[in-house]
């Protein structure tokens, strides 16, 4: 397959080639082109009739032999129905300008030899395909016509003039030119050896399909039988063979050959185009017969490679060989070869036997010539063939097992032809190519072109320990390089020191690659450090301990320790921001992360946005690998569950190689032909289960036993397949490797246990100082171990083990107490250099206070003294690794330094450990593990001396109450708190009396316009700060219960901020007060809502701040669109500044307020479904049901057709949603959320229009809730109201509810933009109730106006049904058709196909609108006549 595909691929060059260079120059139409034959069961595959086209053929092309004139043969003369779809012997093209091209007979001229064609048939065409090369009419007489169309092997040469030589000739003519290296003569009569081979398979498969059973002589297998065809083109002047072709005879001092010949070859061997025998040959069966076969390739190849030297040889009871009927170049049957021998002016080399020469003869005779030894060998064992069953095993059994041979040698001459350097024998270097992983090489390719599509994020690679994920993994490097792009990697190790680290560097690494890039283009630098800077703000400056490359692209400022909500959350969006910013300027980014089951949790974290950013941006392909291990995923079932419930990742499941896999390694390693490896390669699978990584141990293992060895006599390595076969090899490859370890010299022994002591790498940093503390130098030491291959050197940095079970093996070398003593020793040699010289180097910091942990307190040799140092140092790493959002590590850093304090340590060193308590409940908190941060709660307000001591803890314990959505809970301990604090709730939440407010409001009015609480001072006292913070956890526990108690706490805390000064709450205070103001019908509620705005610039609070004064103050003032853009900057914000929950609230009431702006459904419903996916995809399931709710009605509008397989498998109401609904029973917001929902969808649809759950009532007697979305429910309420008050006039409670909804909408008529269509479509909806159809004609066509110049398209349509149904009451039919046909255009227009269909269904159930289109025609027709 590689030989065609290689053949191809010259011919295309070939045919550039002579386009472009040819030195006969092609006028007008006249092209020059080769025919080729086809197979006589390709044939049938053409279409036409098989026996009608030979018989008429036969004739013709006998008439064509007997003419000694050029003779015309027309394709409908061979059979009308062929056209010029028929293969025939090569001719000459000729058209009479009238009919098809007719066919000339091909002259030959002083060998020269090609086709003419005067007509050519256009491109697509593809006439070439249809005939054959290198044939002759005086060739085609045959008995045999169906034997003659499927004999031809030769390939096609378009636009190509060829020559044609005997071999014998062809390496008379190289010698006469000397311009060619040995190396290009070598390659060039390999692709002769190769062509000649395929040449007698495809021979022999011809034969046995035809059943041909003559028999002749070898001696037609000669050289001076073998044709060449060469392209003449290619000749240099004055010679009559190629350059590429050509010997150097005065080449006196012949070195050997090496790799460098080939890719200094500036001609290409392809100008040998076809190679035959010129007689009848006949390729015998397989056995003796074939091996004779075999025999007389080698002679043949001996000549080719010797210049011409002959085997002297005797006959043999194997020379005579059974072969079939072939014609190629020969003539008649049963022509002799003594005649031809004759012609060709030399004896047959087999007519003259002699006593064959020694072998020792030939290999010295080919040594002497240059010729590399793999070819010695192969010519050798091919000679061998003719000794029977004396033959031995290398020699040749088959044809077949020649050809992959040479194909192996011609494709891989570096591995396959060249001399093994012997000074590189000591080791077996062994391939690092991928076996047997084709198709899985396939499926990631796929996965990363489907990316570029958005229809796949990233491959995860799974498979058990050394199968090679990571291999395949990085096969990929290659296809991101040539698209221009960058591959990043990044190593999760268990054991890991740093935080963040696998993370870190792939920004890194990323950011240097970027850096490198903008070094050529400088007119970029300047475009994407501007882009970086807006999208990071002075942020940026937060990721410089994780990304210290990014100075590298944007100018960094020093570090801001500005206030957040969440680090984690800010860090995450500022990684992901800095991602997407970067593949604006590049070509795609493949990140890969390897051992992902080693993953820490905020990394956890990470990748899961990472995911959605992938899925989204096509520049970015993600591979993971994660190593199958029954006992890890169930402690890292969390990842394990998570990519496995991917739809958006390709899994790819790695198993061992099979044997022939293993052969091929092998071979590749050994340098050896596949046929003389099998039974090695079988013992070797057997013994490592087809493990790679197993697989290359045990290979090594032989070689260290001198059981496969390379020898000096051969020059090739060689093996003991009986002592392989009965060595007994550990089937735990760690033992394995843990046995071969134990052999290696004492300091290198001891320098691979101090490694492994460290971690699965060890930065040279570390290196040195360990050197001073072992005595000798380990940088040495781990450099022969790089040598032996246990360590790999990346750059300049660090040593990294090859492998996880290299490590491994090297870690459990030692006991678990020494292990324990090792790293205690260690590290405190680390943390002892750290405290003398670098007391800031946090680098080294985490690797010695993590080898310390990793020793434990029992170890301690001074545990009095040295325990506090320890519990310090824990302390300082845990803060350090908290600025870097690690939380998980910072825990872990706290615990061990709360493990390491005395007994009495809250007596002895009390400040020390309520820093430790304190930090380590901060850290539970920010990752949501309530339970640990009750446990440090509880012990320091056991122990703490002050309520001041206690606050932090006890502030962590009520955030993290409501973060876990236990709202009850937290709301009852923050009031435990605040009654601490001396704070009286109750009085605070009743106080809302008329007076107070009033006089609130004024003291608010004269501070706002004198900017005096803009101008405030900060807090000083802590306790205020987080007094200040229970009350905000606090309200939000009642915004969800009982909004009404919002309005109170709000109150005292703008109080307490007049007194104390400004907290970052304070600007959430003023938006809940100026929330309740606005919901109370105060003026003020809008200047607060400013206010707040203005405050919170630059607070952590932003995004909150944003989502309540937009949606429950701003409505007031501005249009819902504009209201719905900030809460997109509110979103943004919040991700900034680490508030997931409010950044997410933003989002929810974004998508929310475009569906009431009338933005198009399609585009609204993507953005819940796309919502919806990532809250649950990122374990947040706060907004979950009311996006699902929304997303399903707005499906429900838009028609059943607009759901698809993955939504109802997402957004059904699923288990998420049902738990937060069971825990919130009484959620004021969410049920509003929802009954809105349900009410909108009822009107729309007229479906459970007398059974819906209205809201007007709630909202009427409680103003706490109002905002857009509550308005807009209380307007849809109203226009049922008032249409089921027409259906059932009884009733007078439907039509109260439509007069209650429009006057508490006229509360709100000041905002003109967001409610005059709404109010005069109700106001038109009672005219019409009440029968004054004059004031409800122009109250519809007012509301029309309205919402067109307002721009709420989807209430356009609304006002023009109503007004349409009213028409048609009314008995208007024209009007009214035209209006609810307007109507409907608009439904369509906003994407609600279901309500546009029911309004046409409408239209067509009123007879009276047929009756009027009925009389439209009559009129029309009556004007007409």
């Amino acid at each position: 397959m590689h030989c065609l595909r290689e053949k191809n691929r010259r011919r295309e060059v070939l045919h550039q080639d002579r386009i472009g260079s040819s030195s006969t120059p092609l006028a007008g139409p006249t092209a020059f082109a080769s025919v080729n034959h086809s197979r006589n069961q390709e044939c049938a595959s053409l279409g036409f009739k098989a026996d009608s086209a030979i018989a008429n053929c036969n004739v013709s092309l006998q008439n064509c032999h007997e003419s000694s004139q050029p003779t015309q043969l027309r394709l409908d003369q061979i059979d009308p129905n062929l056209g010029d779809e028929l293969p025939l012997p090569q001719t000459k093209l000729v058209s009479d300008g009238n009919s098809s091209p007719v066919l000339n007979r091909q002259n030959q001229t002083n060998g020269e030899q090609f086709t003419k064609i005067d007509k050519v048939s256009p491109p697509d065409q593809n006439f070439t395909s249809k005939a054959c090369a290198c044939f002759e009419s005086k060739h085609c007489v045959t008995d045999d016509f169906n034997s003659f169309f499927s004999i031809s092997f030769d390939d096609d040469f378009d636009f190509i003039q060829t020559e044609k030589m005997s071999l014998r000739q062809w390496i008379d003519a190289s010698k006469s030119c000397g311009n060619a290296s040995l190396t290009e003569y070598i390659m060039s009569a390999l692709t002769i050896a190769t062509k000649l081979t395929e040449f007698l398979i495809r021979a022999k498969e011809h034969q046995e399909l035809h059943c041909l059973n003559d028999s002749i002589t070898s001696h037609a297998i000669d050289s001076g039988n073998v044709i060449v065809t060469v392209a003449k083109e290619s000749l240099p002047t004055g010679s009559e063979i190629t350059r590429d072709l050509s010997w150097d005879e005065s080449e006196k001092q012949r070195a050997p050959i090496d790799e460098r010949g080939v890719t200094e070859n500036k001609n290409d061997p392809s100008c040998i185009l076809t190679v035959k025998f010129e007689s009848m040959v006949r390729v015998p069966p397989s056995g003796d017969g074939e091996a004779t076969c075999l025999w007389a390739l080698g002679c043949i190849f001996y000549e080719l490679f010797t210049k011409g030297d002959q085997i002297q040889f005797k006959p043999t009871p194997f020379n005579t060989i059974s072969i079939r009927n072939m014609r190629l170049s020969g003539s008649n049957d049963g022509g002799n070869d003594d005649n031809e021998s004759a012609s060709t002016g030399r004896k047959s080399q087999k007519s003259n036997p002699s006593p064959v020469d020694n072998q020792f003869h030939h290999h010295i005779v080919l040594g002497s010539n240059g010729i590399p030894h793999s070819l010695i060998i192969l010519v050798e064992n091919l000679l061998l063939c003719n000794q029977g069953e004396f033959c031995g095993e290398d020699a040749y059994k088959s044809l077949d097992d020649l050809l992959v041979d040479l194909n192996l040698i011609l494709s891989e001459p570096s591995r396959f032809l060249f001399n093994i350097d012997l000074g590189s024998i000591e080791t077996l270097h062994i391939s690092n190519k991928l076996y047997g992983r084709n198709e899985d090489a396939k499926k990631l390719l796929a996965a990363y072109k489907r990316s570029s599509d958005g229809q796949s994020c990233g491959a995860l690679i799974m498979g058990e320990a050394g199968v090679g994920k990571s291999s395949l993994a990085k096969s990929i490097r290659d296809t991101t390089q040539n698209a221009n792009g960058y591959f990043v990697s990044g190593i999760f190790d268990q054991n890991a020191s740093m935080p963040f680290s696998a993370i870190g560097d792939i920004f890194n690494s990323l950011c240097d690659k970027f850096a490198n890039d903008m070094q050529s283009f400088d007119d970029r630098r300047e475009s994407i450090a501007n882009a970086l800077t807006d999208s990071l703000g002075r942020e940026a400056s937060l990721l410089n301990g994780i990304v210290p490359n990014l100075s590298k692209l944007m100018p960094l400022v020093a570090s801001c320790e500005s206030s957040c909500v969440d680090a984690g959350s800010r860090t995450r969006y500022l990684l992901l921001t800095l991602l997407e910013t970067l593949t604006e300027f590049s070509k795609p980014i493949t990140i890969f992360m390897d051992d992902i089951q080693w993953i820490d949790p905020a990394s956890l974290m990470f990748c899961r946005t990472l995911m959605q950013i992938a899925k989204a941006n096509r520049h970015v392909f993600l591979v993971m690998c994660f190593r199958e291990d029954t006992s890890r995923c169930l402690e890292n079932s969390q990842c394990y569950d998570w990519l496995q419930s991917s739809s958006t990742l390709e899994k790819i499941s790695l198993a061992n190689l099979n044997c022939d896999d293993v052969n091929q390694l092998v071979s590749d390693s050994l340098h050896v032909s596949p046929r003389l490896t099998r039974s090695l390669s079988a013992i070797i699978h057997r013994k490592s289960l087809g493990n790679p990584f197993f697989l290359r141990q045990t290979i090594d293992l032989l070689v260290n036993e001198r059981l496969l060895y390379f020898s000096m006599t051969d020059r090739r390595w060689k093996w003991d397949l009986e002592k392989i076969s009965d060595l007994q090899i550990n089937e735990n490859v760690v033992l394995l490797l843990m046995n071969e370890m134990t052999k290696l010299p004492d300091d290198l022994f001891l320098g691979l246990k101090a490694t492994s002591c460290v971690g699965a790498s060890i930065p040279n940093s570390i290196v040195d100082v360990l050197s001073k503390h072992l005595g000798y130098n380990l940088s040495k030491v781990l450099s022969a171990l790089a040598q032996r291959g246990f360590l790999n050197e990346v750059g300049s940095t660090q040593f990294r083990f090859v492998h996880d079970r290299i490590y491994r093996a090297a870690y459990e070398l030692m006991t678990e107490n020494q292990q324990r003593q090792n790293h205690m020793k260690f590290g405190l040699a680390i943390c002892s250099f750290v405290l003398e010289k670098c007391e800031n180097n946090y680098d080294v910091l985490f690797i010695g206070v993590n080898q310390v942990n990793r020793g434990g307190p029992e170890v301690l040799t001074d545990p009095r003294q040295q325990r506090t140092i320890i519990a310090q140092l824990n302390l300082k790493a845990g803060h350090r690794a908290l600025a870097l959002t690690d939380f998980s590590s910072a825990l872990s850093f706290f615990e061990h330094g709360i493990k390491f304090l005395d007994k009495n340590h809250w007596d002895e060193r009390y400040q020390l450990s309520l820093n430790l308590f304190s930090a380590a409940a901060e850290s539970a908190c920010a990752i949501f593990d309530t339970p640990r941060v009750e446990a440090f709660t509880n012990e320091v307000t056991c122990h703490s001396l002050t309520l001041e001591d206690r606050l932090p803890c006890l502030h962590h314990f009520a955030k993290s109450l409501r973060t876990s959505r236990n709202l009850h809970a937290c709301r009852e301990y923050a009031l435990g708190v605040l009654e601490q604090l001396g704070e009286n709730v109750s009085e605070v939440m009743a106080n809302q009396s008329d007076d107070t407010i009033r006089s609130l409001n004024g003291v608010l009015e004269r501070f706002i316009a004198t900017d005096i609480i803009i101008n405030m001072r900060p807090y000083k006292q802590e306790r205020y700060a987080y007094l200040m913070e229970l009350y905000n956890e606090l309200i939000y526990c009642y915004f969800v219960f009982d909004p009404s108690r919002v309005f109170g706490i709000s109150k005292r805390m703008i109080t307490l901020t007049f007194d104390n000064g400004l907290a970052d709450t304070s600007s959430l205070a003023f938006a809940y007060y100026g929330m309740e103001a606005t919901a109370r019908g105060y003026s003020i509620g809008n200047k607060l809502g400013n206010l707040a705005l203005r405050l919170a610039e630059n607070s952590k609070y932003f995004s909150s701040v944003t989502a309540f004064a937009k949606q429950y103050i701003s409505w007031v003032s501005e249009p819902f669109h504009a209201i719905a853009e900030s809460h997109i900057t509110g979103f943004y914000s919040g991700m900034r500044m680490g508030d997931e929950f409010s950044s997410c609230f933003n989002k929810s009431l974004y998508i929310s307020t475009s569906f009431l702006c009338g933005n198009q459904l399609a585009s609204i419903k993507k953005s819940c479904s796309d919502f919806v996916m990532l809250l649950l995809e990122n374990k947040r399931k706060w907004f979950v049901p009311i996006i699902s709710s929304l997303f399903w009605l707005v499906a429900e509008l838009m028609g059943s057709a607009a759901v698809d397989k993955t939504d109802q498998n997402n957004l059904i109401p699923n288990e998420e949603a049902i738990e937060i609904l069971a825990q919130n029973p009484k959620n004021c917001t969410l049920d509003l959320f929802l009954d809105t929902y349900s009410i909108i969808k009822s009107f729309y649809l007229h479906k459970n229009m007398c059974n819906f759950v209205g809201i007007l009532d709630r909202v009427v007697s409680d103003t706490t809730q109002i905002r857009p979305s509550t308005l807009v429910g209380v307007f849809y309420e109203g226009l049922i109201g008032f249409s089921m008050a027409r259906k059932y006039t009884f009733n007078d409670e439907w039509s109260r509810k439509g007069v209650l909804a429009l006057a508490f909408l006229r509360k709100w008529e000041s905002s003109k933009w967001n409610f005059e269509n709404k109010i005069k479509l109700l106001e038109a909806e009672e005219m019409y109730f009440r029968g004054f159809y004059d004031r409800a004609s122009q109250l519809y066509q007012d509301a029309i106006e309205s919402s067109a110049k307002h721009k709420f398209p989807h209430e356009l349509a609304l006002s023009l049904e109503l007004q349409g149904v009213f028409l048609h009451s009314i008995k208007m039919y024209k009007d009214s058709k035209t209006s609810l046909e307007a109507s409907v255009k608009y439904y369509r227009d906003w994407g609600a196909n279901a309500v546009a269909d029911r309004v046409e269904q409408f239209m067509k159930n009123e007879s009276c609108f047929h009756f009027h289109m009925s009389n439209e025609a009559t009129d029309s027709a009556t004007s007409v006549s």
